[in-house]
């Protein structure tokens, strides 16, 4: 007799994971062995994972990721597939809310910039900004979301030694975005 079985892992916050069948009284089978015909494994204990208890009130609902330094390269290109839902400046952070396909491997994010500041429209310095996504060849479907968080001192810095500032605004322009206003 077989019976559907849930198995999953808290990955950024949410909770992702896979229901396979399973022989009443047998060992997990696992989903690319059942498609293959091959023996399965008996698990391990890293595959017996903990699964978190909901935040309690007051708590950020997605763990909060360290804030990253922005990466000052010449021609920055973006990865892996992902969505950028909003960006927003917090003192000198820039916080995006992000979502993307996976489940079953760590992703990183990391943003790039070229290090040139472009003269916008309205006269306001443009700095062009990508995102880079790293899934790790991560091919589960379940929808994560992140909030990766980026020093923006080196944009601030660049504009000093440029305009010879201590102070001023930047815009930040990303990918599918409405440029995000940098006061420093």
């Amino acid at each position: 007799m077989r019976k559907l079985v849930w198995s999953g892992v808290v990955l950024c916050g949410l909770l992702a994971g896979c229901a396979s069948r399973q022989d009443v009284g047998s060992a997990p089978v696992d989903p690319q062995s059942e498609e293959t015909g091959a023996e399965a494994a008996a698990p391990t204990p890293e595959d017996a994972r903990p699964v978190e208890a909901a935040p309690a009130e007051g708590e950020a609902l997605f763990p909060v990721l360290p804030v990253q330094p922005l990466v000052v390269t010449a021609n920055p290109e973006p990865k892996d597939a992902i969505i950028l839902n909003s960006a927003r400046v917090e003192g000198g952070i820039l916080v995006l809310d992000v979502t993307h396909g996976g489940g079953c491997a760590e992703h990183t994010y990391s943003l790039a910039w070229d290090g040139a500041l472009q003269p916008g429209a309205d006269g306001t310095p443009v700095a062009n900004l990508v995102l880079v996504h790293d899934g790790n060849r991560d091919r589960c479907k379940a929808l994560l979301r992140a909030h990766p968080r980026f020093d923006l001192s080196a944009i601030s810095q660049r504009f000093g030694a440029q305009s010879g500032k201590t102070s001023g605004t930047v815009n930040l322009a990303l990918a599918d975005q409405a440029p995000v206003r940098y006061d420093f």
